[in-house]
């Protein structure tokens, strides 16, 4: 076991990686009553080709598989629930599928060991059957249609078509009706015995625990030993061109009362180690401040002109391309957008502006060790995004320059863009 630290932040991280290729993150933090489990695959929605550890061959499986296994790996072959389970001990129990990762929490106060046990136990031990597969049909279609049915599903839903050419991100993480209702159980156990491997896991936890304890309970879990691991792992890349799909759209939209809009550049990253990764990110992040942040001029003089009710700028990265979306609400929507435009453009940024979003940076790495929650969503984006922890994050912050900056604006073509419209449906 390796004892590192979270520079500056006074955390320790304990990291193992088990015989058969488990990776390990435990976070003690004995000032806190409660405790959080991440136990999650790198396997999400994104992936649909990719060559089968079943039988070494080519496979394209339907979209929607990964949010499909995620809800079947809920049913047991006893038939015992483990949402109930995980109850009995004052336990909440949650799972979520993303582009990237399929996750299964628990967040509780005691029984840890037996918590983790049964964790383990049960996303190890799958239970597919033709019967169970097909009545999970039902469910989730209707699932993914409620969410077509709300106002922000339609718009991102359509801003992803319009943003992608080819990728699997322009189809919902729950698929289609139509895949979903392609899927089998040899197609679930085909993902499931590809990418549920144990060299392709991690398991994370944070809160208040014994380190000596809880390793010895994870590595005795005889469910987890007995998986085959340490198999390479092949999927196909998707050659998604660098250009959008559509660059305008307009949509009519039930229940809402004013337009909301999604304007979305696409960019695609070049290769970069964990810690330039992230000092990009980074970057991008404190141009965001300065451009539309909450305490930016351009927000409040957009408030002052009743061209907006709502603005929000975040950034995501699937594979090697990186999104920028401003997600907005404003009765002029196309007004709002020349203004937003125009904002990009021509905005001067100083050194003096740099550090001072520096430092609300860092402030804001402080205060997310306020909350176990936060330090787990913290390791999770380094290890999702970058396959490791990036310890000394507050100094690489302290580095960022403006030229870092001023790089990644440069990097944003203005004309490489999808702007989605929702208005009212009269």
């Amino acid at each position: 076991m390796i004892k590192k630290e979270l520079k500056g932040l006074d955390i320790k991280v304990y990291e193992e990686q088990l015989d058969n290729g488990l990776k390990i993150f435990l976070v003690p933090l004995k000032n806190r009553k409660n405790y959080q489990i991440n136990y999650f695959t790198k396997y999400g929605a994104a992936i649909n080709e990719f060559i089968s550890l079943d039988d070494n061959k080519k496979v394209k499986v339907p979209y929607g598989v990964a949010h499909f296994l995620e809800h079947k790996m809920f049913e047991q072959e006893s038939g015992e629930d483990p949402f109930s389970y995980f109850a009995k001990f004052g336990s909440d129990a949650n799972a979520y599928t993303s582009y990237r990762v399929t996750a299964y929490i628990v967040e509780g106060s005691s029984e840890i060991e037996k918590n983790i046990t049964y964790l383990l136990d049960y996303v190890n031990s799958p239970y597919f059957t033709d019967e169970n597969v097909e009545k999970e049909k039902g469910i989730i279609i209707e699932e993914i249609n409620m969410y077509k049915d709300e106002p922000e599903g339609k718009l991102y839903d359509e801003s992803n078509k319009a943003v992608f050419q080819k990728h699997p991100c322009r189809v919902d993480v729950g698929g289609t009706p139509k895949s979903v209702r392609s899927i089998t159980k040899e197609v679930l156990y085909k993902c499931y015995n590809t990418f549920y491997q144990p060299s392709n896991m991690y398991f994370v936890l944070v809160g208040n625990f014994d380190v000596k304890s809880v390793l010895k309970t994870i590595k005795n879990n005889k469910k987890l030993n007995n998986r085959e691991s340490n198999m390479p792992i092949t999927t196909i890349k998707v050659n998604e061109p660098k250009e959008v799909n559509t660059r305008s759209k307009e949509l009519n939209i039930k229940n809402i009362a004013i337009p909301k809009s999604i304007l979305t550049f696409k960019t695609l990253l070049k290769s970069m180690s964990g810690e330039e990764r992230f000092k990009y990110k980074m970057s991008v992040d404190i141009l965001l401040y300065l451009l539309f942040g909450t305490s930016s001029p351009f927000r409040e003089d957009m408030l002052n002109k009743n061209l907006m009710t709502f603005l929000y700028s975040s950034k995501s990265i699937i594979d090697d391309i990186m999104l920028i979306e401003l997600t907005s609400e404003s009765k002029d929507p196309k007004k709002l957008f020349k203004e937003c435009m125009k904002r990009i453009k021509n905005i001067e940024i100083t050194k003096e502006d740099i550090e001072r979003v520096k430092k609300v940076k860092i402030a804001n790495e402080v205060y997310a060790t306020d909350k176990v929650s936060m330090i787990m969503g913290m390791i999770n984006s380094y290890l999702v995004d970058q396959d490791e922890v990036i310890y000394n994050r507050i100094d690489l912050i302290k580095s960022i320059t403006l030229e870092d900056v001023l790089n990644v604006k440069k990097d944003i073509d203005l004309d490489n863009y999808s702007f989605v419209i929702g208005y009212p449906k009269e």
